[in-house]
């Protein structure tokens, strides 16, 4: 596991709140660790999709 050294501090509404501790007791988990997750998964998924998006583009031009 990567060392966490940094602190974000982030402002969640209510109903944030309760979402985020409900689902992170569902899996187990901590709140934070769930946000660590979720940020990770959102910057991967854009950056596949990206790249996938461009090698559809590039075949395009080559066919």
């Amino acid at each position: 596991m990567a060392k966490i050294d940094k602190r974000f501090q982030i402002l969640l509404s209510e109903e944030e709140q309760i979402l985020l501790k409900n689902e992170a007791s569902r899996r187990g988990i901590s709140g934070g660790e769930l946000i660590r997750m979720a940020l990770k998964n959102e910057i991967i998924q854009k950056s596949e999709l990206l790249r996938r998006q461009a090698i559809v583009s590039l075949t395009e031009l080559l066919d």
